[in-house]
């Protein structure tokens, strides 16, 4: 029983990890998307005026 204990604290802590570097990546993700659709409406506003 000791030894299950110290493996539920890595299995935890890599879970942990893991979930951390997803979020990480979706807000990246989203960051990326965010410029990309203000690009985008900017030169669909030039092109209106033009």
């Amino acid at each position: 029983m000791t030894m299950t204990s110290p493996m539920l604290a890595t299995a935890f802590m890599a879970a942990t990890a893991v979930l951390a570097m997803r979020a990480a990546v979706v807000a990246a993700s989203r960051r990326s998307m965010v410029k990309v659709r203000s690009r985008q409406r900017h030169r669909a506003n030039t092109k209106t005026q033009g």
